[in-house]
């Protein structure tokens, strides 16, 4: 780091304590100043006053889980979501707010009224239009640090490879088996670890798959491309609970892959009931 770079951050930095601890904390304005006066991105700012011991603000209720080290890191870090939807949706705004440095987004579809119950980005006005474009929209107003990178566009082995390049995690915010399956063979083949979730009406999974893991190939088979527009959840329902729950649920997998904090769901399954709030493990 240059000279002028870390004066800048001991210039515009004002002292906090939290919790007994004090920090250096820099405004979002400072922020923007700073990464405009120096010629980089407010991401890199923000990602160069983390590993200097500098706080931005908007990080503060993070780093009692994260550390300054484990922040910077998420700001280096980059995660695919494959499906913008009631799952997808939900876990690019956490990841967002949680500061993941490069977000990749995939989906072919557009907004539609039978997605107004569930699905955070779609409203009245934005029925009709891409999904993959709302949700960036969107986040850049959430979080500048971040980098959003779209594509509309189904995603299928022919392009998987190229999207999950350079991931740290992707995930999985499908809505078939088939593709599913898809995504774990191609993660496997990138070297990425995937973070499964999938709902029905009250119920919900979840599962984190390593690259040589059995994972899902280990359950059912898949069937044809043919069976896949049919998930369970035609016949259950969508609820607007259980899509927002696992995809929290997804994002704290994906946290501990890239930071290494906790034991990630590997070799078994998670399955939960909201009905009854039952939860068990099942072994895959």
């Amino acid at each position: 780091m240059s000279d002028d770079l870390k004066g800048a951050f001991e210039s515009a930095a004002v002292e906090l304590d939290e919790g007994g601890r004090a920090y250096h904390v820099l405004s979002i304005e400072d922020i923007h100043e700073i990464a405009r006066s120096s010629g980089i991105s407010p991401g890199e700012a923000s990602a160069r006053a983390l590993e200097a011991g500098f706080l931005p603000l908007r990080y503060r209720k993070n780093v009692g889980t994260t550390g300054l080290d484990g922040q910077a890191k998420l700001l280096r870090s980059r995660v695919v979501v494959v499906g913008a939807g009631g799952i997808g949706g939900n876990a690019c705004e956490l990841l967002a707010r949680m500061g993941i440095g490069s977000l990749l987004l995939v989906d072919p579809d557009v907004f539609e009224e039978s997605n107004l119950n569930r699905q955070n980005f779609s409203a009245e006005d934005t029925l009709g239009l891409p999904k993959v474009e709302v949700v960036r929209d969107r986040l850049s107003t959430i979080n500048c640090d971040v980098n959003i990178e779209v594509h509309r566009l189904a995603a299928g082995p022919e392009n998987l490879g190229g999207l999950l390049a350079g991931a740290d995690a992707a995930i999985d915010g499908l809505d078939n088996f088939y593709d599913r399956v898809q995504l774990q063979a191609a993660c496997r083949e990138a070297g990425v670890v995937m973070v499964h979730g999938a709902i029905a009406g009250s119920s919900l999974q979840l599962m984190t798959i390593f690259p040589g893991d059995a994972g899902l190939e280990s359950l059912v088979d898949p069937g044809t491309r043919e069976e896949k527009a049919r998930g369970i959840e035609v016949e259950t329902g969508n609820p607007a609970t259980t899509p927002a729950l696992v995809a929290a649920l997804q994002v704290s997998e994906a946290l501990k892959v890239i930071l290494g904090l906790g034991e990630p769901i590997r070799g078994r399954m998670f399955y939960m009931d909201l009905s009854d709030l039952s939860a068990e493990f099942f072994e895959v």
